[in-house]
């Protein structure tokens, strides 16, 4: 096969450039901080899968748990629908959401309207063949296209509509490399183009190989694999990409990968992280050797400092790789609490509470611990380390000590040694501070022996400066005292004690100090130095300008043309040739919070003008000193986190979210107590911040370093909350939120509008009242004048009603007597009635009779004639007019009864109407019989037909039917 030469050319310089062996060299540096977060910090899910960053204030976690939220100051935990493994996380600037990914599930969080985030799930709009994505384990963005990667497909997600992908194989990892979708498959490296997979060109050698993540490159993509190493890819050729350290790499087994600017970070299943530069070649480890809580390193993403999160198989790291400031040992790997050092030759001593230790110098670091020794018998509390000449004094509780190559020398049979330095203007003779004075050492032949103790010395001689070689400074931090000695050096002469009343701020604190040729004491407000002329302390002007302010400093230096002061929050270094006014003054924060300056033994040590160590309780720390001086950028560190009404009980009504939306909140006047927590954005936790809050524009507040504040009683209308963060370097940062207070419910609009038709009511009553005023005074003299037409009225009405009565009481007298006079006129009827009926009933017997006998007689003749008569009788009992004229009387005087009756029921003969009036009447069976011409047992007959015809059941009363309907 013929290859061009220009290609072929190419291919072999880029083999040599992934063949070049890194320069592995000796760190300057020592092990980056590494901040541990416990898993019980949030919500107890062990593994974390993905981390992704939005800006610099927030960090999302793709977590067993679920999806963590972290500002630098508190945690927060965010399930999915499914409560399922959260896979993978995506914040996304353009859209402002943060994508997640679980198992067969994915959707977005965004704020709502108090800030709280809300999930929606986007994968519920897809079928349920297509939902079955299996694990989700990338999210990536580009061109507004949304890539959803699964176990085997890529979901495509663009203006609603979804596209599902196959990749034809299994995917293991996939990454957006300058906005082309590489996946890592078990068939090798593919690329997404359009809605298809490629292979990626020139990778064939890949495809037996597991891959764990693609990252760019100058030119192409490094592609990182598990157990083989890392492999450049141009797009024509894939070859090795050379780190030095592939035996470990393959030994441990990469699991993931991240990379920034020249930084490439690969993290194993077995020890921890690497980080490898790829412009110097330098690697660093990171493991649970020198802090990590874990081996096992599942994720891992740099933010915007350049530093490095870490997601553990158990918990979470951040590695501090941008801070200054480095350390030698941590916990638990620990050597004890660092006092001092020294450098000597190509050895550092380390002052420890537990001995003496020394190291090589520079450290060489590994993926071990450094190699750190223990020198020889010398356990127990060292508490400095004096280099004089070019012999090193090593101060011990067990007295004084010379370091001779790796082993120790006693000198003297002196216990209990601080600190030593020689004789002003002498190079044979020593002073050494010990517990309860003070002793004169000399040099002869080349040895150090003690010449004697200094008479009237009894105090502790930990921090003392000469003045002159007869004058000597003491200070044990609660007082000072001015010392002179006598010309052989060997007793006090005169002891001077100088306190608040000669001019410090305090007794408390008060550290000694020498630059060049002159004693300056370190206060609780500054330096100081002494006037000889006044004999009183007075405010170094100097020396305090060309520090960071008037502080407390506890350890000033001289070293190289530089003063170098250290007190609790920062280094700060000024240069004593160039100085101008703060010009070349180098600010250097002590802002990780596992540097805990050891109290009372605050000190530094320059290795060079540009490395420091710090002692501390935690062993020591590396300070680099940078070229240039840089400060961080705090304008956008504070935030007011949370926002509750706190009465009655808490309420939130904002938190505070990655948009940095805070709509306006309604509080209602009864509720208005008002809590803020605010707090700022550390991932170190080491900065010295100091809060000052104000309201509505007020006077602001003293500094505080509580981050809580809450108000109450507040008035009605727009409220604003305004909180500042001070930093240690001066810098400030504000935030705020603006509230409204409702007003209470009798000044709501609702109210008002109450208060103007009450108004308009009162109006109108009193324009009424006055009106009923005017007409009643108006009615007055009509009222005079009508009283004696109303008497009259009344007399007049009273006669009328008088005649009225008399007419009304003589008509119910006519009528009372014309209804008298009916009923008795329709009793006698009937009574003529009943006679009547009576006697021919009585004739009709007779007659019967007479029938009977002239039937035995044969007289037939007679016998028609008396049948003739008997019909003629009963004829005239039926017809007789008697009835009507007493149906007529009755409907006379119970209001037409008989003619109502007759209409509502016609089916009624004239004898059952007659019965009903009978009825009507409360006439007994017995009563009504002769009247009816019939029988008792007949009697009751009629009344059944009756009630028949009415439609009355068996238990309804014939008698109260009549009287309630007639």
């Amino acid at each position: 096969m013929n290859i061009p030469f220009s290609s072929a050319l190419r291919s072999i310089l880029l083999l040599c450039m992934g063949m070049i062996a890194p320069v592995l060299c000796y760190s300057a540096d020592w092990n980056n901080f590494i901040i541990n977060y416990n898993k019980n910090l949030y919500g107890k899910g062990s593994q974390t899968w993905q981390i992704n960053t939005y800006d610099e204030s927030w960090i999302y976690f793709a977590n067993q748990s679920g999806m963590l939220q972290y500002d630098g100051n508190s945690w927060s935990v965010f399930p999915l629908n499914n409560d399922s493994d959260v896979r993978s996380v995506l914040p996304s600037n353009t859209q402002k959401r943060i994508y997640v990914g679980g198992i067969s599930e994915f959707g977005y969080f965004e704020p709502g309207e108090n800030g709280h985030l809300i999930y929606v799930c986007l994968s519920d709009s897809l079928s349920e063949e297509e939902r079955a994505i299996g694990n989700i384990w990338g999210i990536h963005e580009a061109d507004n296209i949304l890539y959803i990667q699964g176990d085997n497909r890529v979901i495509k997600y663009l203006n609603g509509k979804f596209t599902s992908i196959d990749a034809g194989c299994k995917i293991d990892c996939s990454d957006m490399v300058k906005g082309v979708l590489y996946v890592g498959t078990d068939n090798g490296v593919m690329v997404l183009i359009g809605n298809t997979f490629f292979p990626l060109r020139g990778a064939d050698s890949l495809q037996t190989k597991r891959i764990r993540g693609v990252i760019p490159h100058t030119s192409g993509v490094i592609v990182v694999t598990a157990y083989d190493g890392l492999f450049h890819c141009d797009g024509d050729l894939c070859i090795p990409y050379k780190t030095g350290v592939e035996d470990f790499l393959t030994e441990n087994e990469i699991f993931c990968v991240a990379a920034s600017d020249d930084l490439i970070a690969l993290g194993t299943v077995h020890k921890g992280i690497v980080v490898f530069n790829r412009l110097t070649r330098e690697v660093k480890y990171f493991n649970e050797n020198n802090g990590m809580q874990n081996n096992t390193v599942l994720s891992l993403a740099f933010d915007s400092s350049a530093n490095l999160w870490a997601g553990l198989d158990n918990g979470i790291d951040y590695v501090c790789l941008s801070s200054p400031l480095t350390n030698l040992y941590t916990y638990p790997y620990s050597y004890g609490t660092g006092y001092d050092a020294a450098l000597a030759g190509d050895h550092l001593f380390l002052a420890t509470n537990r001995g003496l230790y020394y190291t090589k110098y520079p450290i060489a670091l590994s993926a071990n611990r450094p190699d750190i020794l223990p020198v020889p018998h010398s356990s127990g509390q060292v508490w400095s380390l004096r280099k004089i000449g070019d012999q090193i004094f090593c101060m011990h509780d067990r007295g004084l000590f010379l370091i001779e190559g790796l082993s120790l020398k006693r000198v003297g049979q002196i216990s209990g040694t601080w600190t030593c330095q020689l004789v002003t203007g002498t190079e044979d003779k020593m002073y050494v501070g010990v517990y309860d004075g003070l002793y004169l050492l000399q040099k002869k032949a080349g040895q150090w022996t003690v010449v004697h103790r200094v008479a009237g010395t009894s105090d502790s001689f930990r921090y003392f400066e000469q003045e002159s070689a007869h004058v000597l400074w003491m200070s044990d931090q609660n007082r000072c005292m001015r010392i002179e000695l006598d010309p052989t050096l060997s007793r006090v002469v005169k002891q001077t004690l100088y306190d608040a009343k000669d001019g410090f701020p305090s007794d408390k604190r008060i550290r000694i100090n020498k630059i060049g040729s002159k004693v300056y004491f370190s206060t609780v407000e500054g330096i100081y130095e002494y006037n000889h002329y006044a004999s009183r302390m007075e405010r170094s002007e100097d020396i305090s300008s060309r520090l960071n302010g008037a502080g407390p400093y506890y350890s000033i230096k001289e070293y190289n043309d530089h003063i170098l002061g250290l007190n609790q929050r920062e280094i700060c270094i000024s240069n004593l040739v160039t100085y101008k006014r703060g010009a070349s003054t180098h600010i250097l924060p002590l802002d990780m919070s596992a540097v805990e300056l050891v109290r009372g033994a605050e000190t530094l040590v320059p290795l060079s003008d540009s490395l420091v160590i710090i002692p501390n309780d935690n062993g020591f720390a590396l300070a680099r000193v940078l070229a240039q001086r840089q400060r961080k950028d705090y304008s956008k560190a504070v935030h007011i986190r949370n926002v509750f009404i706190s009465y009655p009980k808490d309420s939130l009504i904002y938190t505070d979210n990655f948009r940095g939306e805070k709509l306006q909140s309604k509080v209602p006047y009864a509720q208005n107590a008002v809590r803020f927590e605010y707090g700022i954005t550390s991932f170190t936790h080491g900065e010295e911040v100091s809060y000052q809050y104000r309201m509505d524009n007020g006077e602001w507040s003293d500094f505080t370093k509580s981050m809580v504040k809450e108000y109450s009683n507040l008035s009605e209308g727009e409220h604003t909350f305004q909180v500042k963060a001070v930093f240690a370097d001066a810098m400030s940062a504000t935030d705020s939120f603006t509230f409204r207070v409702l007003p209470p419910w009798y000044r709501t609009n609702i109210a008002y509008i109450c208060y103007i038709l009450l108004f308009a009511a009162l109006m109108w009553y009193v324009y009424k009242w006055d009106d009923v005023r005017v007409k009643r005074k108006k009615q007055q003299a009509v009222v005079e004048k009508d009283k004696e037409l109303q008497e009259r009225e009344r007399e007049f009405e009273k006669e009328n009603a008088r005649k009225e009565r008399q007419i009304i009481q003589l008509e119910k007298d006519k009528l009372e007597h014309d209804l008298q006079y009916k009923s008795q006129e329709m009793a006698n009827l009937m009574i003529n009635f009943v006679r009547k009926n009576e006697i021919l009933t009585e004739i009709k017997a007779d007659l019967f009779k007479v029938m009977s006998a002239a039937k035995a007689g044969g007289g037939k003749d007679i016998r028609q004639l008396l049948l003739l008569v008997s019909n003629k009788i009963d004829s005239n009992i039926k017809s007789d007019d008697v009835l009507k004229r007493i149906e007529e009387q009755f409907d006379l005087v119970h209001n037409n009864l008989m003619k109502r009756l007759q209409e509502r029921h016609p089916d009624l003969s004239l004898n059952e109407r007659m019965m009903c009036a009978y009825i009507k009447m409360n006439l007994s069976s017995k009563e009504i019989a002769p009247l009816l011409n019939i029988s008792v047992r007949g009697v009751e007959t009629v009344r059944y037909r009756i009630r028949k015809k009415l439609l009355l059941e068996r238990e309804d009363s014939l008698t109260d039917y009549l009287n309630s309907n007639f």
